[in-house]
Protein backbone atom coordinates (compact mmCIF):
# COMPACT_ATOMS: atom_id res chain seq x y z
CA UNK A 1 0.00 0.00 0.00
CA UNK A 2 3.00 2.29 0.28
CA UNK A 3 3.14 1.98 -3.50
CA UNK A 4 -0.06 4.00 -3.55
CA UNK A 5 1.80 6.80 -1.78
CA UNK A 6 4.44 6.70 -4.50
CA UNK A 7 1.71 7.44 -7.06
CA UNK A 8 0.97 10.78 -5.42
CA UNK A 9 2.51 13.84 -7.02
CA UNK A 10 4.66 15.99 -4.72
CA UNK A 11 1.78 18.49 -4.38
CA UNK A 12 -0.73 15.72 -3.65
CA UNK A 13 1.60 14.34 -0.97
CA UNK A 14 1.88 17.81 0.53
CA UNK A 15 -1.92 18.15 0.61
CA UNK A 16 -2.19 14.63 2.08
CA UNK A 17 0.26 15.49 4.87
CA UNK A 18 -1.59 18.70 5.71
CA UNK A 19 -5.01 17.03 5.67
CA UNK A 20 -3.75 14.28 7.96
CA UNK A 21 -2.31 16.96 10.25
CA UNK A 22 -5.84 18.28 10.65
CA UNK A 23 -5.79 21.31 8.36
CA UNK A 24 -8.94 22.30 6.49
CA UNK A 25 -9.05 22.76 2.74
CA UNK A 26 -9.32 26.52 3.27
CA UNK A 27 -6.26 26.57 5.57
CA UNK A 28 -4.27 24.44 3.12
CA UNK A 29 -5.22 26.74 0.25
CA UNK A 30 -4.05 29.76 2.23
CA UNK A 31 -0.81 28.07 3.32
CA UNK A 32 0.09 26.84 -0.18
CA UNK A 33 -1.25 29.96 -1.89
CA UNK A 34 -3.64 27.92 -4.03
CA UNK A 35 -7.34 28.34 -4.76
CA UNK A 36 -9.74 26.32 -2.65
CA UNK A 37 -10.91 24.58 -5.81
CA UNK A 38 -7.36 23.46 -6.62
CA UNK A 39 -6.95 22.00 -3.13
CA UNK A 40 -10.29 20.20 -3.50
CA UNK A 41 -9.01 18.67 -6.77
CA UNK A 42 -5.77 17.54 -5.10
CA UNK A 43 -7.79 16.11 -2.18
CA UNK A 44 -10.05 14.21 -4.59
CA UNK A 45 -7.00 12.82 -6.43
CA UNK A 46 -5.43 11.70 -3.15
CA UNK A 47 -8.65 10.03 -2.01
CA UNK A 48 -8.92 8.18 -5.31
CA UNK A 49 -5.30 7.05 -5.46
CA UNK A 50 -5.34 5.83 -1.86
CA UNK A 51 -8.82 4.30 -2.24
CA UNK A 52 -10.22 6.35 0.63
CA UNK A 53 -13.69 7.83 0.94
CA UNK A 54 -13.03 10.69 3.36
CA UNK A 55 -10.39 12.67 5.21
CA UNK A 56 -10.99 10.40 8.21
CA UNK A 57 -10.08 7.44 5.99
CA UNK A 58 -6.86 9.27 5.08
CA UNK A 59 -6.04 9.64 8.77
CA UNK A 60 -6.68 5.92 9.30
CA UNK A 61 -4.44 5.16 6.30
CA UNK A 62 -1.68 7.37 7.74
CA UNK A 63 -1.96 5.73 11.16
CA UNK A 64 -1.90 2.23 9.67
CA UNK A 65 1.26 3.07 7.73
CA UNK A 66 3.00 4.98 10.54
CA UNK A 67 3.00 8.23 8.55
CA UNK A 68 2.09 10.53 11.42
CA UNK A 69 4.99 12.20 13.24
CA UNK A 70 5.58 10.98 16.76
CA UNK A 71 3.86 7.68 16.12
Amino acid sequence: ENRALEELTPREREVFDLLVAGMSVRAIADKLELSHKTVHVHRANVLGKLQCDSTIDLVHFALAHHLIAGQ
